[in-house]
């Protein structure tokens, strides 16, 4: 992590590097293929791809900070948005980090002018500065306690997704809606004062703000869609973006603008925090996850096709790059364990799960945009990807949607998007265009690659009206019970006080970061079921809502389910899901870098229940946790101790599926109808 720039909603300050990393940064390749159209960073110019001989870089930006977006209505009446940029985003030079890194937030008058902009030069009121003067008033201090449950087991299990889940839904929904506001410049900027006596402004448009990061970064050539995209030619602009995949995974690195992102305090780089490196980086992805740009589709799959990236933050930056594609060390966070290099681990494909688990929660002023950042990101899935803005838009999502799930139906594996009590997560930008219960919009995907194994004489397909059809002769019908404190417990509306029952949490937590494990053979069974709630939570990122205690089993035979809905009794399909969680060693004890050195597996299968008995119409609803390959610390999670036998091969899934639903064949095959 570097401290070079400062980016302030459009303000730039330029100081010397605390960290040097030049050298890797400047020496990292990129793939041969070279868009049609670049930006030459020396003179700005618009030139053919072909002359950047050594490589190119991209960049990726939030859209509405880019300048003030104005919503136009079109002669066929559709909405359309064009961008104004004058001039208001701020350079400001002989800023010095060591001296003067605290910032003042800035008042804006009515004219949208900062306070220290106006004429008669009066210094800005004392602002509250508490969240750069250390932990007392910090910002961030809440997040580290937001994960009440095993705080510390989730670190041990590379804390992946503490940041990205620490996203509150306090930020502007800038989808199309009937209820969706014009756009304003200033919901998108915040004007700062620094303290440095010797700082000076300029400023200057988004452009020119560009060419300044580039040439700071020792950049050449760079692709920049406002430039390198005619927007006035809608045959040319299809055709780029047709090739955003290509343009983005074969640059060297992308420039990702972030002014959300801050340095609070130099000292916090001698902070450790241990996946992150220190508390500087881990405050500054919080900032990161929680900015405008990480909120977008365009953003996120220009993030998932980038092999390296480069955020530029208000007065700080950081490189990252993935943990999949490289055996270069580097800090554990959701940019390097999940979305960078998308697809680089094992097979070189991600799945669908992966990308949907962070897609549904993300915006774009056109909504087609969503579906298109998809495909772009799936592209080896779409041999003719068409793009049409006047298509339908309840269309385009169906046929993109019905398109992956005939390919792949990790698409199933999603659990429930809220906390133990019920509260929802995040809120899905999906909900209005009523898609199916089998896309998963209705919870969240898990975030690791999941592998699918269907079992055998299984037949599924979608039709016209998106529903889709699974026939089978092996499947489960079982009860289950909602779990006593979770979002769908028998008495979550009793006066009983939670607190006893979240510091057991605690404590079995903290006996696992001590790596001291429960006898699952001898504990009782809240125990079990306090072991499952953990374990289920750290393999895909799901609370659990139900257990299924087989009848006459003992309590090591317990698995928990995480479901969108209640229900009393549900159908376990014979579809396979093989989660695959990176394996992660530290080669230098004395540095927070890590490598992965290889995949863990875990198992689950989906859930459907019916919507109204005997009508043979289903919803899917989530899914059922076998347990994971091989646990020699608890046996009792492992799958072979589930199935019962321990001569099956873990490495056959064919065999796996076989041995679960060997004594569960029914004599006639059943269609199942999910809507």
């Amino acid at each position: 992590m570097e401290a070079r720039h400062y980016l302030e909603k459009f303000q730039i300050k330029i100081f010397e590097d605390v960290v040097d990393r030049t050298n890797y940064r400047l020496n990292v390749t990129g793939g041969e293929h070279r868009p049609t159209w670049l930006v030459r960073v020396s003179d700005w110019q618009k030139v053919p791809g072909k002359e950047a001989v050594d490589g190119y870089h991209t960049i990726s930006y939030c859209w509405e900070q880019s300048g003030e977006v104005v919503k136009n209505e079109s002669d066929d009446g559709n909405e359309e948005y064009s961008l104004i940029d004058n001039g208001k985003h701020c350079i400001v030079e002989g800023y010095n980090v060591a001296e003067a890194y605290v910032i003042h937030s800035a008042e804006l008058s009515e004219s949208g002018e900062s306070v220290d902009d106006q004429e008669d030069g009066e210094s800005v009121d004392n602002q509250e500065d508490s969240e750069n003067e250390g932990e007392e008033g910090n910002p961030h201090n809440n997040f580290e306690n937001a994960n009440s449950v095993n705080k510390e087991d989730n670190e041990d299990n590379n804390n992946k997704d503490n940041e990205e889940d620490s996203v509150q839904e306090g930020s502007k929904d800038d989808s199309d809606s009937d209820e969706q506001k014009e756009l304003s410049y200033t919901d998108y900027v915040t004007w700062c004062v620094s303290t440095s006596e010797s700082a000076s402004k300029r400023y200057v448009t988004y452009d020119q703000l560009l060419q300044q990061v580039c040439k700071d970064f020792q950049i050449e050539y760079v692709w920049y869609d406002k430039v390198c995209i005619d927007q006035a030619d809608n045959e040319a602009k299809s055709n780029e973006i047709k090739q955003m995949h290509k343009i983005y995974c074969n640059a060297r690195y992308t420039v990702a603008m972030v002014s959300e992102a801050l340095l609070y305090d130099l000292n916090h780089f001698e902070e450790t925090v241990f996946f992150c490196g220190h508390k500087a980086q881990h405050y500054f992805l919080i900032d990161v996850f929680n900015s405008c740009w990480f909120k977008r589709s365009w953003t996120l799959e220009e993030l998932m096709m980038a092999r390296r990236i480069l955020i530029v933050g208000t007065n700080t930056n950081m490189f990252q790059h993935s943990l999949h594609s490289t055996d270069i060390p580097t800090t554990t966070d959701t940019l390097s364990n999940i979305l960078l290099d998308f697809g680089a681990a094992e097979h070189k494909k991600g799945s669908v799960n992966q990308a949907l688990s962070f897609a549904h929660f993300r915006t774009s002023t056109k909504q087609h945009d969503m579906i298109y950042a998809l495909k772009n990101t799936f592209s080896y899935m779409f041999d003719d990807m068409e793009v049409s803005y006047s298509a339908e838009i309840k269309l385009v999502f169906d046929d993109f949607y019905r398109h992956v799930a005939t390919e792949d139906l990790s698409i199933l594996c999603f659990g429930s998007n809220g906390t133990l009590d019920g509260t929802i997560n995040l809120k899905s930008t999906m909900d209005k265009y009523n898609l199916p219960s089998w896309t998963g919009v209705a919870g969240r995907h898990t975030q690791n690659r999941v592998a699918i194994t269907t079992g055998r004489e299984l037949e599924y397909y979608i039709d016209d009206t998106m529903l889709m059809h699974v026939t089978t002769s092996r499947y489960w019908k079982i009860s289950i019970t909602p779990y006593e404190h979770g979002c769908y417990s028998l008495s979550k509306n009793s006066d009983e006080d939670p607190s006893d029952y979240l510091e057991k949490i605690d404590r079995v937590g903290s006996a696992r970061y001590n790596d001291e494990w429960t006898d699952m053979d001898t504990a009782d069974k809240d125990t079990v079921l306090v072991e499952w709630l953990l374990y289920m939570q750290n393999a895909v990122s799901s609370f659990m809502t139900h257990y299924h205690e087989r009848a006459g089993g003992l309590l090591t035979h317990i698995r928990p389910l995480t479901l969108t809905e209640d229900c009393e009794e549900c159908i376990i399909l014979p579809i396979l899901l093989e989660s695959h969680t990176p394996m992660q060693d530290q080669p230098d004890d004395n540095v927070s870098n890590f490598v992965v050195v290889d995949y863990d597996r875990s198992y689950c299968l989906p859930v459907i229940r019916e919507c109204t008995k005997g009508t043979g119409r289903y919803k899917s609803i989530g899914i059922y946790y076998l347990g994971d390959r091989d646990v020699s610390w608890q046996p009792s999670i492992g799958l072979n101790y589930y199935i019962g036998r321990q001569d099956i091969n873990m490495d056959d899934p064919g065999e796996i599926i076989n041995a679960l639903f060997e004594n569960d064949c029914h004599d006639v095959p059943k269609e199942f109808i999910i809507e």
